[in-house]
């Protein structure tokens, strides 16, 4: 195998992880002018390999979860420690346009917000996440990492599609059980809907969603729903959500789970996350699909 083509397949992998490429450069770099302010921001910038110095809930990522632990940790995204972010005396920081309030009161920094959802864009989903890593990276002055990013989560969506091809796959209802009688359900402004699209599959949720892509409904609105559910398990649960929901009372009534097809993904990814999100997303998605 020729250098170039280890290079590639490394590369592959490494998104995965999210982590940086070695095609572009080796180990990850630190910007010590970069505090980020945001899940979707934070989880992008360390797939491309870049390390803020100040960030939120480091803990929380599921993606090079030690490049997170080398920033300072800010605490709580609702209420980040001011004077740490103070001491780390960030050039610029990243944040979402709900969390301008803390931003604000460091006048000496830049401050820039983005988000891959907002409820005045009409673009498809896929293309928010795309333009979101795009803008991210030429914010830091990392557009070849951005670019990297999208191309190779392309690259990879397309091969997990061909994985597919061939199989008569039904139409896929993604939702979180939040108790014993509602659900929320994601439609087309989701991370997974976009992701469902380059797999080439077909969301089975037709209704309303908000700009986050998720809707409350109740058990009623989804019996007659003729569809393979895909059952995201919470990240604040103690037990499966099999346990909790579906071993006994309505939920057992759903056309999925008395087939016994329904798919149960873990707690690995953000539900309102960025491309790493959806690439994890698609990733496990189609081992389950294609496991006997």
């Amino acid at each position: 195998m020729t250098n170039k083509i280890q290079c590639l397949a490394v590369a592959v992998l490494i998104v995965t992880l999210a982590i940086p490429s070695p095609c572009l450069g080796g180990v990850a770099r630190t910007h010590p002018s970069i505090a980020a302010l945001d899940s979707r921001i934070i989880e992008t910038l360390l797939a491309m390999g870049v390390t803020p110095v100040a960030l939120t809930e480091p803990e929380t990522q599921h993606f090079a979860p030690s490049q997170a632990t080398q920033a300072i940790n800010l605490g709580m995204l609702m209420q980040p420690n001011l004077e740490l972010l103070d001491q780390a005396s960030p050039e610029l920081i990243l944040t979402s346009p709900s969390f301008m309030h803390a931003a604000s009161r460091f006048p000496a920094a830049t401050v820039e917000r983005l988000t891959p959802y907002s409820p005045d864009d009409e673009a498809n989903s896929w293309q928010r996440m795309t333009r979101f890593t795009r803008n991210l990276g030429h914010l830091i002055g990392e557009d070849p990492r951005a670019e990297q990013l999208i191309q190779e989560a392309e690259a990879h969506l397309y091969s997990l599609r061909a994985r597919l091809s061939g199989q008569q796959t039904p139409p896929l209802l993604v939702v979180r059980l939040m108790d014993h009688h509602h659900a929320r359900v994601f439609g087309q402004n989701s991370l997974f809907h976009g992701a469902l699209e380059e797999l080439g599959l077909t969301n089975a949720w037709q209704g309303p969603d908000n700009h986050w892509g998720m809707t409350l409904v109740t058990i009623d609105e989804l019996m007659n729903i003729d569809a393979r559910l895909v059952i995201l398990e919470s990240p604040y649960a103690t037990s499966a959500i099999r346990e909790q929901f579906t071993a006994n009372g309505i939920w057992q009534h759903l056309p999925s789970i008395r087939r016994g097809d329904a798919i149960y993904l873990p707690a690995t990814f953000s539900h309102f996350g960025a491309l790493p999100s959806a690439y994890h997303f698609a990733d496990i998605l189609v081992d389950a699909l294609t496991t006997p």
